[in-house]
């Protein structure tokens, strides 16, 4: 006599997280990989921005000090060492002062603005990411049920269960609740960083804006309107 085992019955309260993950199919595939995009691009911009730190342009008082006494060439060593965009700033803006005055302004800017690019390099991604992981969840979340009332539709009515429609249903819905579970970390780590970099382009600012101002008037009137 042939006796066949019920197929076994999951039920969410009793799975780990890793099992419940599973039952979402392969779309959860690629909300894993947007997942990881985004871990990986936060650590990465948060670790450039905290270079940043407003403790690290100590230097910035010998540095007016030297533009005051003329001695621009010093510049350069003061901020050889530090490793915030303002010290790049710094050493382009003692530069241009020494080797065309009435342009320092505008090559200050410039470089300004090459670093702020280069703080800016990646945040799209997290963006990106915060819009495109909700569509996947609610991709699967449709091919789920379509899938689950296919299925119902081979079973017949006669052998139609509730346990079986609503087991379909929240596997269904498994991959939205993944999507927007990165989604709303891409969103606020966008937001962070964002944040973070304008703080940084108004130091900078303040930075040209301070040795153009030791410097002379002549060399702060010229180069266009203030600001990165």
């Amino acid at each position: 006599m042939n006796l066949t085992q019920p197929a076994p019955v999951h039920h969410p309260d009793t799975m780990s997280i890793g099992e419940l993950l599973t039952q979402g199919g392969a779309t959860m595939v690629p909300i894993y990989l947007c997942f990881v995009v985004v871990l990986a691009v936060f650590i990465k911009k948060f670790l450039e921005l905290r270079c940043a730190n407003k403790r690290n342009i100590l230097w910035l008082n010998d540095v007016l000090e030297q533009v005051n006494s003329g001695k621009l060439d010093d510049v350069k060593t003061t901020c050889a060492e530090s490793p915030h965009p303002a010290a790049r700033v710094a050493v382009a803006t003692a530069r241009a002062l020494k080797e065309n005055p009435e342009k320092a302004q505008t090559e200050a800017r410039r470089v300004g603005s090459l670093e702020i690019q280069r703080l800016e390099k990646d945040l799209s991604v997290l963006s990106f990411m915060a819009q495109v992981a909700p569509l996947l969840g609610l991709l699967g979340t449709v091919l789920g049920m379509v899938d689950l009332f296919i299925n119902l539709q081979g079973a017949g009515q006669t052998n139609l269960a509730v346990s079986d429609l609503s087991s379909g249903i929240w596997k269904a819905l498994l991959t939205t609740a993944a999507g927007l579970t990165v989604a709303v970390p891409a969103l606020a780590s966008h937001t962070f960083l964002t944040s973070r970099t304008d703080a940084i382009r108004l130091q900078l600012s303040d930075v040209i804006q301070q040795m153009l101002y030791v410097a002379g008037p002549s060399e702060s009137a010229n180069g266009g309107r203030h600001g990165l």
